[in-house]
């Protein structure tokens, strides 16, 4: 009876925890994006794509299915000329309660927080022998909660593919526990999550078809899993993408000289900050981690430094298996140690969020949102709503962009502005950001371009109509 109490003790403190981890992150993320520190790349983006796929559902409009507005042209593209990220069409839905990027970033939230639970759940399986399991679960659960990688891709715009970071854990589980078809649907949003994520399933597949070498009779699930993950791979790769981008991958341009990439300080500290916020238990189970060697190697071998920059969402696909390989690495640790291993994982994850995490405690603290939002702000809700017509084309400035993007046709700020109806700046985005010289000349055009009238400036906000 006491065991039952303290049990359910834990899971109270456990659900408290999700709870409060989705209403910080939903808050701060959607003030976030109100105050313009998000942008067009990818918020807007995002947006744009799973509002026009809204819109096609609730029109009966097939061509705008997955369709956005090129963010490197003015032609209208699907999203699987970019990536073969269809679990957005599965949001679209939820835009009938709100079509606004703030459903994006609270369904982001909400389900990675949901990740908590697969984590205590596979930690309570892997030591159900353990009295203690409960205890344990909780402490990797709230790890999980703390991990600042997990944390930073949250609050870094939305992307479909951090939500495989808890599908995934979901997988692993379901598979863990004997209930395939569970399993099997988790893994079917992880690979549509974005089409590299079937080369990790790939692995996952081969795992266990490894872990069940002595009983070949339990090998059809391994093999489904394997061959569901070539075929959707291969099409991704060849077939869909090339098929609506009319070329190849644009990302098979960052693997030049790839070795250059892999032995560099950056993959060093890269690992660093993935494994040492529980405290490097991952290592004691290389297995379970190498899981996530496709994507470890599609981060580590590019020449696109973000890829190895912690503060994005390119560690969703590894962080399930940080986890799952740090539950088993614990579980290699004689069992007279486990509570005193648990604190060290407790303060592991402690000390990288204070130094390192989003969180307002900590030194590298998230907080412009509260303290600085943007000047331009009021101004700009004021012409978001005054252009509220989604017929009219709109081409705006990056911050600014995720506030105008309901619409069919949008444009980045760029050369094309011309196409739209009504251009809204930032000015000081034009001077001061990195893409300045490619935009300071536009911009002058613009000013000089009979075809606009300049209607409004208040400090570095402008607007310009078209005559």
């Amino acid at each position: 009876m006491l065991a039952f109490i303290r049990n359910h003790k834990i899971k109270i403190i456990l659900w408290m925890l999700v709870l409060l981890y989705i209403g910080y992150f939903s808050y701060f993320t959607i003030l976030r994006y109100r105050t313009l520190y998000s942008s067009y790349f990818d918020l807007g983006i995002m947006h744009q794509t799973v509002y026009n796929t809204y819109q096609s559902i609730k029109k009966l409009d097939i061509s705008r299915f997955l369709e956005l507005t090129n963010p490197y042209g003015s032609d209208q593209i699907k999203r699987m000329a970019i990536h073969n990220d269809i679990l957005l069409a599965f949001l679209a839905p939820f835009y009938f309660i709100y079509s606004g990027p703030e459903t994006l970033l609270v369904i982001q939230t909400i389900i990675l927080a949901l990740g908590a639970f697969a984590v205590f759940k596979i930690t309570k399986k892997v030591f159900e022998k353990e009295k203690r399991s409960d205890f344990i679960g909780l402490v990797f659960a709230i790890a999980y909660l703390l991990y600042f990688p997990m944390q930073r891709a949250n609050i870094f715009e939305f992307h479909a593919v951090a939500l495989a970071t808890t599908t995934l854990l979901f997988m692993f589980y379901f598979w863990l526990v004997k209930k395939y078809k569970w399993s099997f649907l988790f893994f079917i949003l992880s690979i549509i999550s974005k089409e590299q994520v079937a080369l990790t399933t790939l692995f996952f597949g081969m795992y266990i078809l490894y872990r069940n070498r002595k009983n070949r009779d339990n090998n059809r699930y391994s093999f489904t899993i394997i061959f569901s993950s070539i075929i959707w791979f291969a099409v991704s790769m060849l077939i869909i993408i090339p098929y609506f981008r009319g070329g190849n991958h644009f990302a098979l341009n960052y693997y030049a000289d790839f070795w250059k990439s892999l032995f560099h300080i950056d993959s060093l500290r890269y690992l660093f900050f993935l494994l040492g916020p529980l405290g490097f238990l991952s290592l004691l189970s290389p297995l379970h981690f190498l899981i996530a060697l496709p994507e470890l190697g599609i981060n580590l071998l590019s020449n696109n430094w973000n890829m190895r920059n912690i503060i994005y969402h390119y560690t969703s696909v590894i962080q399930p298996f940080v986890f799952i390989s740090a539950i088993y690495g614990l579980k290699k640790i004689n069992t007279k140690y486990l509570i005193v291993m648990a604190m060290v994982i407790f303060g592991s994850s402690l000390l990288f969020s204070y130094f390192i995490g989003p969180l307002p405690y900590s030194r590298a603290r998230d907080v412009h949102p509260f303290l600085y939002p943007q000047k331009e702000r009021t101004d700009a809700a004021f012409w978001k709503n005054l252009l509220k017509n989604k017929q009219l084309k709109i081409s705006v400035t990056g911050h600014m962009a995720p506030l105008f993007a309901s619409r069919r046709y949008f444009y980045n700020f760029s050369q094309d502005y011309y196409l739209a109806d009504y251009v809204v700046l930032n000015v000081d985005e034009i001077y001061n950001y990195p893409e300045k010289d490619a935009l300071i000349p536009v911009y002058e055009r613009l000013q000089k371009d009979k075809r606009f009238k300049f209607i409004y400036k208040n400090e570095n906000l402008e607007v310009y109509k078209k005559i």
